[in-house]
């Protein structure tokens, strides 16, 4: 006997264990789940080309993004016995895909050793290098005054280390070179420098480079780096070589002069700190005929310091522009306005003794100005509104500020050296000033997820099965956030959802689609209406009526300079592996494992899956009476509760009040059940066929007469989860439901079903509560006389709020089957509900008259 007791009472506290264990896989699945979502949503706003990133960026997201979805696999199989064991293998075999694409070296396109500038556009930055792709573009389609010359390009790179025999022996020595050993550093880098300048060409690409320079008719060079990956998100400013006024004739001792630049300690330092690799920086070579320069400088388009002045900046040296670049003189500095008329805001002229200039002999050298030069100003004021004006045509050209070198030569002529994106980070939404409306708007507050401005006529979308209805350019405004949107997303102009977050499903999807897309817009399924024509500035969360150009106008395109950068290709080979959504809906047959393509796909599976098990929790076993605590209250509910950590004052004893209830879900459920308009006494009075109905449905089962009202129930709490099985009535229902600050974490998963009453009438209680349920919000499905229905992702309040709704209408529907005699009661009763009347007096007989 005592054996038996023993066997018993630890079976039963390994019930209770198993159930503890399994929330804390939940908990852990959903923590990972979260940090999963946001990283891809970080890694995503990348692409806006609006940040900085690196190397060692991609690589500390990738990590923390496998070890996220490992562990989400590893909670999931473990709350579910291993139920889904494939998972693994797809985790690892797609995290090794992303890894590969991590480590890959860019490929070099097999081009000409030599490229004309006059063939050269930027999009052939990934053969010459941002630098002289950028230069041909300004000449070749801005038609804008650029030197004459053309590129060495990367296939040539490619060649002159194969040939020389120069690849290994550069990997092997450079995987030793210590960056945090500057004396080793310096070492390693003067051997590899000597190996590169000794090294001979192969015979094709000198005889390449000899003729090419012939093409310039003796004029004097400027040779320079233009690597791949230089002068985009990575300036590399300073760190390779720039050879002024050399002669063409000794172009290949020159070239190899240059490459040798790109192991010096301080390159070695810069890009091995930013972890790129010898392969990612295949070394183009820019080389241009010398501008004989009167004066020369650097403007931006936009002050990097100031950008709400809204001025070019200009800064100007006698000479060549050396001096102004490296800082050795004080160079002369002009404001200009950007608006209309160009007006010169600022002219700080400054004393600038030297100037360096070319030498009749090659190469340059630094002259001293008398005193009267040394003290006028470099530029007239046409020449500094020509510059400005110059700055303005490139950004708006390239579609983000620029950083531009620009030399004038003695006829007052303005030649352009170079131009790179000039990162000017904008302000984060919620610290913007953003009082600046052009009309009063319709909306005025949401939450940014994906940035821009677009405008089309407003859809609103209720449910999944409307997507196909959604027509080209609209503005979609949902309730809540539907991945299935991503149907359409290639030719919609918005979205707009009263809740959600950046961080969701549907905004990663938005994100990689570039749509303009607003959450947390409150009110605007009701301030909006279909038809209605918007623009939506989503960085500012402003919704305005009918177009306005200004904003739409307004908006830098795409950072294209940027967007060709070889880290940022990798960026975007990677996101491919880890953001497609393919699983779209839960219901359908295609929702498995097995299916799971990318990263997002295996968080939105086992997402679903992990609510799916603790829905189906088997609290029975785990919850006897005697283990539990039990809950004294008027509600006509026998009650058994087991805490899992936080959900009590007290947790253990064996009677509580509800005042010794500390969990958020379920004080929000008891407090529906307690609404001063539900009616626990009495039932609600069917009529002659529903009293049948009912007889006939207990005589052949006599355990549903013997549950009356009562029923047992049990609740498996924390401090945030609740898991409630009821019986009431003669139905059940199961609700399930997390409730945190982290809005990706919350949801509540509703199941009723059963009745006293014939298939007929509990069927339309079934179709009631699917009607009202959908009216709330929840995505439902009902079959038969069964209800099955979910929220998620809505705020820490509106989950609250509606799951306190939840149990108001258990309540309200606990044994209405008996008095749904049509149709026309059901829409009566919906009406009801929706009108907050929970009374059902109209379903209630007046007491007869004595």
């Amino acid at each position: 006997m005592f054996k038996f007791l023993r066997r018993f009472l630890k079976e039963e506290v390994d019930e209770q264990t198993r159930l503890r264990l399994k929330f804390e896989h939940f908990r852990r699945l959903l923590d990972n789940n979260t940090q999963a979502l946001e990283i891809m949503a970080d890694m995503e706003e990348k692409l806006a080309g609006d940040y900085l990133f690196d190397t060692p960026y991609l690589q500390g997201q990738v990590e923390r993004l496998g070890e996220s979805v490992a562990h989400i696999v590893t909670e999931l199989n473990l709350l579910t016995e291993n139920r889904y064991p494939e998972l693994r293998s797809i985790c690892q075999q797609t995290q090794e895909e992303i890894l590969k694409e991590l480590r890959a070296a860019p490929d070099i396109p097999a081009t000409a050793y030599v490229l004309p500038l006059a063939d050269l556009t930027q999009e052939m930055a990934v053969s010459v290098g941002a630098k002289m792709a950028n230069l041909g573009e300004m000449g070749n389609r801005l038609h804008l005054l650029v030197p004459q010359g053309f590129a060495i390009t990367a296939a040539a790179y490619k060649r002159f280390l194969e040939a020389s025999g120069l690849e290994e022996e550069l990997a092997r020595r450079l995987a030793q070179a210590p960056i945090d050993d500057l004396e080793s550093l310096e070492v390693i880098s003067r051997e590899i420098q000597t190996l590169v300048r000794q090294a001979p060409l192969p015979p094709d690409l000198e005889e390449a480079l000899l003729e090419a320079g012939k093409t310039l008719q003796g004029q004097p060079l400027a040779v320079r780096s233009s690597a791949v990956g230089e002068d985009t998100d990575f300036s590399f400013a300073g760190q390779f070589a720039t050879l002024l006024n050399v002669d063409a004739a000794h172009l290949p001792a020159h070239y190899r002069e240059i490459v040798a630049s790109k192991f010096t300690s301080r390159a070695i330092f810069y890009w091995k700190y930013q972890q790129f690799s010898a392969e990612e920086l295949p070394m183009a070579v820019g080389c241009v005929t010398m501008v004989p320069a009167r004066a020369s400088g650097v403007m931006f388009s936009l002050d990097p310091h100031a950008p709400e002045s809204n001025a070019v900046l200009i800064s100007a040296v006698w000479g060549l522009g050396k001096y102004a670049v490296d800082g050795a003189i004080t160079p002369d500095l002009y404001r200009v306005s950007r608006d209309p008329g160009l007006k010169v805001l600022e002219e700080r002229v400054a004393e600038k003794p030297v100037a360096l200039v070319c030498l009749p002999e090659g190469g340059t050298g630094e002259v001293a100005l008398d005193q009267e030069q040394a003290r006028a100003p470099c530029l007239t004021p046409e020449q500094i509104q020509n510059l400005a004006a110059i700055a303005l045509k490139l950004e708006k050209h390239f579609g983000h500020p620029q950083d531009i070198e620009w030399a004038l030569d003695d006829s007052g002529r303005i030649y352009l050296l170079q131009s790179r994106p000039l990162r000017v980070s904008a302000p984060k939404v919620e610290e913007r000033e953003s009082t600046w409306e052009p009309v009063p708007p319709l909306l005025r507050f949401g939450i940014r997820a994906v940035g821009g401005a677009a405008a089309g006529r407003v859809f609103l979308w209720q449910r999944d099965g409307e997507v196909a209805n959604i027509p080209p350019g609209a503005v979609v405004v949902a309730r809540q956030p539907a991945a299935k949107l991503v149907l359409v997303m290639d030719r919609i102009a918005a979205i707009l959802t009263e809740v959600g977050s950046p961080t969701d499903h549907m905004s990663i999807l938005a994100r990689e689609f570039r749509v303009p897309t607003l959450v947390e817009v409150g009110g605007a399924t009701r301030v909006l209406h279909t038809g209605q024509v918007v623009t939506v500035d989503a960085d500012a969360a402003r919704v305005y009526p009918g177009l306005v150009p200004e904003l739409l106008e307004g908006r830098a395109r795409a950072d294209t300079e940027l967007q060709r950068n070889p880290v940022f290709e990798k960026l975007r080979r990677i996101l491919k592996k880890a953001t497609p959504l393919n699983l779209l809906d839960p219901e359908s047959p295609e929702f498995q494992a097995s299916r799971c393509r990318t990263l997002h796909d295996i968080t939105r599976f086992a997402h679903e899956k992990a609510m799916d098990a603790m829905f189906a929790l088997d609290v029975d076993q785990a919850l006897k009476p005697g283990a539990c605590s039990r809950l004294k209250t008027d509600l006509p509910l026998t009650l058994f509760i087991l805490d899992l950590g936080g959900g009590l004052r007290v947790p253990g004893q064996p009677w509580i009040t509800e005042d010794d209830i500390l969990s958020r879900p379920f004080r929000a459920l008891l407090r529906g059940f307690h609404h001063p308009q539900i009616r626990w006494a009495g039932q609600v009075a069917p009529d002659l066929k529903g009293f049948i109905s009912v007889f006939a449905n207990t005589m052949y089962d006599m355990g549903k007469a013997e549950k009356g009202l009562g029923g047992k129930s049990f609740a498996v709490i924390s401090d945030r989860y609740l898991n409630f099985n009821s019986r009431l009535g003669y139905h059940f229902a199961i609700l399930d439901a997390y409730l945190s600050e982290e809005k990706n974490d919350n949801y509540i998963s509703f199941q009723f079903k059963g009745g006293a009453a014939g298939v007929e009438r509990r069927e339309r209680r079934a179709r009631l509560l699917g009607e009202i349920l959908d009216d709330l919000g929840f995505k439902v499905q009902v079959t038969g006389d069964m209800v099955r229905a979910r929220m998620v992702k809505y705020s820490l309040l509106e989950t609250e709020q509606t799951l306190e709704l939840a149990g108001l209408l258990s309540a309200f529907a606990r044994q209405l089957d008996l008095a749904l005699t049509s149709e026309a009661v059901v829409d009566r009763c919906f009406r009801a509900f929706k009108e907050a009347d929970y009374s059902l007096s109209f379903l209630h007989p007046e007491p007869s008259a004595p």
